[in-house]
């Protein structure tokens, strides 16, 4: 949220996106969409981060990690590598990997026992 704020809400970018765009017909500056967008986005990765640290605190140190949480967690990273990739943003796909290769070695450490 940090770099959002400080390097991506600047004058020189809202002036960019002052091109209106149509969506559902009603013609908006892409400046509003964009920022919904990348403030929600934002928004949401924390929102995921907190329920995971929530999932995993309440379970018993005993258990395993709950293998379905695992795995749409793993759904949510493939979006974000897409995502990352197809809109050339480096942050997200390299990020989605990284959780990627992370949620994998949880969930094969936790089959293999």
């Amino acid at each position: 949220m940090l770099a959002h704020f400080q390097y991506l809400i600047t004058p020189q970018v809202e002036q960019y996106l002052q091109e209106g765009i149509s969506i559902f017909g009603e013609v908006q500056p892409m400046w509003y969409s964009w920022g919904i967008m990348s403030v929600m986005m934002g928004m949401s990765f924390i929102v995921i981060g907190l329920l995971n640290v929530y999932i995993f605190s309440q379970s018993p140190k005993s258990e395993k990690p709950p293998i379905p949480a695992l795995l749409i967690m793993i759904i949510y990273l493939v979006s974000v590598v897409y995502v990352g990739y197809e809109f050339n943003q480096a942050a997200q796909l390299y990020g989605g990997i990284f959780g990627l290769t992370l949620t994998s070695i949880c969930i094969f450490l936790c089959l293999k026992k």
